[in-house]
C-alpha cells in the first residue's frame, strides 16, 4: 500500500439525530482546522452543511454528510456516496472523520473493519481527532492497526446496547416512585420541578431541563379547563358513548385536541397537525391513569436495543421487529408495566375510572400469546405510497380492512376525526391491479427489456441505494437541553478564560471548563446513540446484481397480477422504483345516494413527481428531497438511485376511472393517461389507452 500524493481531501459527517445542534458544527470546525494542519484541503463551507440540510442533500463540494441517521445503518447514503469518491477518484488523497464513530458502530465489527481497511488499501489517508491513518503506517504496523480497530469498533458498537440497559433501569426504577422518565406532558398536566422532600419547586415548559441535586420531575395536573375536558369525556364516556362520538361531539364544539399546532414528520415529511379529535385520542386519554393520580410506565415499548420487560431490560424478539428487521412501537403486556401514585391530585374516581377500563384483552398481547404476527405491510403491497390528491390534500392513504375486502382510505380524514378532505378510499386489489398493468405497459414503450436494465444498470453504478428510519427516544428532549446549556457554561467560561488576569481564577476557572467539556462529550454521545437502531446484516450486491434482482421482477408482472401471494414481491419492486401512487377523487351519485368516485391519477418515479405534496396543505416549510434524488434522510425506500429522481423528459403515467366498490362498476374502465411530467428516471414512458 502507497499513499496518494497530496492532492484534494474529503470530509464526512454524521449525526445520529437532529436534535443535536452543534454537532455537525463541531465536526467542520475540526475536520477544516485538521485540513490547514495537513495542506491537504477540502471544497465547502460550514454554509454548505446548512444548505445540505435544507434541501436534504447529501454531497455537496468535498462534503458527503448523513444527518440524523443511525451509524448502525451501514448502506448510508452518505457514506455509500463518500466511500465510491474517495476509492475511485485518485486525485482524492485525505479523509477526514472526526471520530470513528461517525464512520458507523457496526454489530458486525468485522464490517467496519473492512470497509476502512479498503479505504485505506487505495491509497487515502484517514484523518480522525486522535490519529493518522497512512498506508504506509498501517502496513508496517498491520497487528497494532487491526487490534486497535477492533478493539474500537467493537466498543462502539456496544455503546448503544449498554446504554439501553441502564436507561430501562433507570426508568424502571423512576416510575416506582411516581417520577416522570421523559416526554411530554399529558393533556392538561405540566412538568414540574420537585424537591428532595418532593415539595413543589417550579413549572417547567417542554424540554425545558434543570440539574440540581436530589430534584426530579413529576407531572402534576394544572390547567383546569383541559383537566375539565378529559373529565368530561370519562363521563360521557360511563354513558356508553363510543371514542367516535365523543371524538365528533368534541370536534363540533370547536375544542382543540391535545396536538393542536404541533409539527410532526411522518413518512419523511414534516407537516402540521389538524388539531382535530380522533377516536385513538379519545381511547388514549380514557385509559390514562394518570387522571386517576396514577402514573403509569411501560405500556408501549419502541426500543432499538433493550425494551422493558419483567424485572429489568430485555432483548428484542421476533414479534418486535417488522419484516424488514426495524423495530416496532408496540402495547406491552400489564405484568410488564410499572405504576405508583403519581404525586398529584386525583381529577376523577379512581374506582369509577377502573370500571371505565376495556375488559377484552388487547390484539396485540391475544397475538403475542398466540405466537401471530401483527398486520404489515405484507397485506397492503401500495402501503404509504397512495396519495389523495383531492383538492391539494395530499394525504397518504392507509391501508384498512373493509368487510372481505382491503381498501386504502384518506388520512387525513381519519386523523382529523372525519372532519376535513373527504371518505376516499380505493379498493386495495384494484389499485395493485391498475399498477401493474401500467408498467406491463411502460416496459414496452421503454424500448424492451434489454433498453431498461442498460439505464438502470448505467445509474445503479454512479449510486448506492439505501435504506434508513430514524425515531428518537423517549428523554432525548432533556438529554438535548442539559447539552444545551453545557454550550452556554462553556462559552460563558471560554470569554472569562480570555479576559481573565489572576492565575489562581484563571486555573479555577480551566478546571471548571475541563469538567464542562468532559460533560459535554458524554452527553452528546448519548443523545447521538440512545436509540441506535438495531442494524440488519444485509448481503453486499454489486450494481449489476441489485439491477438482476430488480429485472427479475420486471420480468414477472404479468405474473404478479395473478399471484395472490404475490405482495410481498409487489412491495419490493414499488420500493424499489420509488413509486407513488396519487388518485383524486370527486362527488358522484349512485342512484339516489352520493358517493366518492375517483376522477383521475398518476404514477409517480419519486415523490418530487407527484403533482401535490406528500401531506399537502398541512405540510410544514420543510425543504424537500433535491432534484438530483439525493433525497431526505427520512427516505423509507430502498430504491436504486435510478428509480428514485425524476429524469429531465416529460410525460407521466396515471390511472382515471370511475371504480367505487360501492358499486358494481367494473375497475377495467380505469385508463391510463398523458399527465405531461412524471416519468421516472428509469426513462419509462407514460403508458396511454
Amino acid at each position: 500500500m502507497k499513499s496518494r500524493p497530496k492532492n484534494r481531501g474529503l470530509m464526512y459527517e454524521r449525526r445520529s439525530d437532529d436534535g443535536q445542534e452543534s454537532s455537525l458544527k463541531q465536526q467542520f470546525d475540526w475536520a477544516k482546522h485538521a485540513s490547514e494542519l495537513t495542506g491537504v484541503l477540502f471544497r465547502g463551507t460550514y454554509a454548505d452543511i446548512e444548505e445540505m440540510q435544507r434541501k436534504r442533500l447529501h454531497n455537496l463540494y468535498d462534503i458527503y454528510l448523513d444527518d440524523a441517521i443511525s451509524g448502525g445503518d451501514l448502506t448510508r447514503p452518505g457514506l455509500r456516496m463518500f466511500l465510491q469518491q474517495a476509492t475511485t477518484d485518485k486525485t482524492v488523497s485525505h479523509v477526514y472523520v472526526f471520530k470513528r464513530d461517525r464512520l458507523g458502530r457496526p454489530q458486525n465489527l468485522l464490517e467496519m473493519m473492512q470497509i476502512e481497511r479498503e479505504l485505506i488499501s487505495h491509497g487515502v489517508t484517514l484523518v480522525t481527532h486522535d490519529k493518522i491513518y497512512t498506508p504506509e503506517d498501517v502496513k508496517q504496523n498491520e497487528m497494532m492497526y487491526l487490534f486497535g480497530s477492533m478493539v474500537e469498533y467493537q466498543e462502539h458498537g456496544r455503546f448503544s446496547p449498554r446504554l439501553g440497559d441502564r436507561i430501562v433501569f433507570v426508568q424502571q426504577s423512576m416510575a416506582a416512585r411516581g417520577l416522570s422518565t421523559g416526554g411530554r406532558a399529558p393533556y392538561g398536566f405540566c412538568r414540574a420541578l420537585v424537591g428532595p422532600d418532593d415539595t413543589f419547586v417550579q413549572w417547567l415548559e417542554d424540554g425545558e431541563n434543570i440539574r440540581r441535586g436530589g430534584h426530579h420531575v413529576r407531572f402534576l395536573p394544572r390547567y383546569e379547563d383541559k383537566l375539565g375536558v378529559w373529565c368530561m369525556i370519562l363521563e360521557w364516556r360511563a354513558t356508553g358513548e363510543s371514542c367516535k362520538k365523543i371524538a365528533a361531539r368534541l370536534n363540533e364544539m370547536g375544542i382543540p385536541s391535545p396536538d393542536a399546532g404541533r409539527v410532526r414528520r411522518d413518512h419523511g415529511s414534516a407537516h402540521r397537525v389538524p388539531g382535530k379529535w380522533h377516536p385513538n385520542t379519545v381511547y388514549d386519554l380514557c385509559t390514562n391513569p394518570i387522571i386517576a393520580g396514577i402514573k403509569e410506565y411501560g405500556r408501549r415499548s419502541e426500543g432499538r436495543y433493550r425494551r422493558v420487560g419483567v424485572g429489568g431490560p430485555r432483548e428484542l424478539e421476533e414479534h418486535d421487529l417488522r419484516p424488514d428487521g426495524q423495530p416496532k412501537l408496540l402495547e406491552n403486556p400489564k405484568d410488564v408495566r410499572v405504576r405508583a401514585a403519581s404525586g398529584g391530585e386525583a381529577k376523577f374516581d379512581p374506582e369509577r375510572w377502573q370500571a371505565l377500563q376495556p375488559k377484552k384483552t388487547s390484539i396485540d398481547e391475544v397475538r403475542r400469546k398466540n405466537g401471530q404476527k401483527a398486520n404489515n405491510s405484507e397485506r397492503y403491497p401500495l402501503s404509504t405510497r397512495v396519495i389523495d390528491l383531492t383538492d391539494g390534500c395530499g394525504s397518504v392513504m392507509h391501508g384498512i380492512p373493509a368487510a372481505d375486502k382491503l381498501k386504502y382510505a384518506c388520512g387525513r380524514y381519519y386523523n382529523s376525526g372525519y372532519t376535513e378532505c373527504n371518505h376516499n378510499w380505493v379498493e386495495a386489489t384494484a389499485v395493485t391491479t391498475m399498477l401493474i398493468d401500467a408498467l406491463v405497459e411502460l416496459v414496452k414503450k421503454a424500448g424492451g427489456r434489454e433498453a431498461i436494465r442498460d439505464r438502470l444498470l448505467a445509474k445503479a453504478r454512479a449510486e448506492a441505494e439505501h435504506n434508513d428510519a430514524p425515531a428518537e427516544s423517549a428523554v432525548l428532549g432533556q438529554l438535548r437541553k442539559r447539552l444545551a446549556d453545557l454550550e452556554d457554561d462553556i462559552a460563558t467560561a471560554e470569554r472569562r478564560m480570555a479576559t481573565e488576569k489572576n492565575d489562581a481564577r484563571y486555573a479555577a476557572i480551566a478546571k471548571t471548563f475541563d469538567s464542562l467539556v468532559a460533560e459535554k462529550t458524554a452527553v452528546a454521545r448519548e443523545v447521538a446513540d440512545m436509540a441506535t437502531p438495531k442494524p440488519v446484516t444485509k448481503t453486499s450486491l454489486s450494481p449489476e446484481e441489485q439491477v438482476d434482482a430488480l429485472m427479475a421482477t420486471i420480468d414477472d408482472l404479468a405474473a404478479l397480477a395473478k399471484d395472490a401471494n404475490a405482495n410481498q414481491k409487489i412491495r419490493d419492486l414499488v420500493l424499489r422504483l420509488g413509486i407513488f401512487v396519487g388518485l383524486e377523487f370527486e362527488e358522484a351519485r349512485w342512484g339516489k345516494r352520493p358517493v366518492r368516485r375517483r376522477r383521475r391519477g398518476v404514477i409517480a418515479f419519486g415523490e418530487d413527481n407527484l403533482p401535490v405534496p406528500i401531506h399537502g396543505r398541512s405540510r410544514s416549510d420543510s425543504p424537500a428531497a433535491d432534484a438530483a434524488g439525493h433525497g431526505g434522510a427520512n427516505d423509507s425506500h430502498s430504491a436504486p438511485a435510478c428509480c428514485r429522481a425524476p429524469s429531465v423528459d416529460p410525460g407521466s403515467s396515471a390511472g382515471e376511472g370511475t371504480g367505487n366498490s360501492q358499486t358494481d362498476e367494473s375497475n377495467s374502465g380505469l385508463e391510463q393517461t398523458h399527465q405531461g411530467t412524471n416519468v421516472g428516471a428509469t426513462g419509462l414512458e407514460p403508458a396511454t389507452s
